[in-house]
């Protein structure tokens, strides 16, 4: 028998000075099995950094055809396309060819960099793509913000998010590598 999603709740309220994009977001969220905690955390991050009104959640890592996150306009094209960790540079060509922009997110320190400078050239060339470092700047792990249900804040100023719930606050840099 296979092991299903497991759902997490998550109440945000966003205020992006950078973009003056202010929103209260209420999300459901489901954890893959084989997604583990800071992965999805890191779906989050991305999501409340690249917040619109008409950004989703997708299946995701259950899903080849989809990205982590997208962004659809009324008529269903594809306006934003928000991958997670390291993809190939076949799906980052493919993801430019059915999108508008593409945002790719990394979060693990030394393999990001290989990747990044393994894939620079095709990258740069790729005028619809940038690439964003997701790095927690403080000794706790972001998983810890990480409960069933969560009410989080968030203010992002320059190349900082705060993450905050009633006992914590959580600092993440998030800066542009394209």
């Amino acid at each position: 028998m296979a092991i299903g999603a497991t759902i997490y709740k998550a109440n945000l309220n966003l205020s992006n000075l950078n973009s003056h994009h202010y929103a209260d977001y209420n999300l459901t969220i489901a954890k893959h099995p084989s997604e583990n905690e800071t992965r999805l955390m890191c779906r989050l991050i991305a999501f409340l950094h690249a917040a619109h009104e008409d950004l989703e959640l997708t299946k995701g890592i259950s899903s080849v055809d989809e990205p982590d996150l997208w962004q659809r306009d009324l008529t269903g094209n594809i306006v934003h396309w928000i991958e997670l960790g390291m993809p190939d540079e076949k799906r980052i060509r493919q993801a430019s060819g059915k999108a508008q922009q593409v945002s790719i997110y990394t979060y693990h320190d030394n393999k990001a960099d290989i990747w990044l400078d393994k894939n620079r050239a095709a990258l740069t060339a790729n005028k619809k793509v940038k690439v964003f470092h997701i790095n927690v700047k403080s000794d706790d792990a972001i998983e810890q913000l990480l409960f069933k249900t969560m009410n989080l804040g968030c203010i992002i100023e320059e190349d900082q998010m705060h993450l905050s719930d009633e006992k914590q606050h959580m600092s993440v840099q998030i800066t542009q590598s394209l």
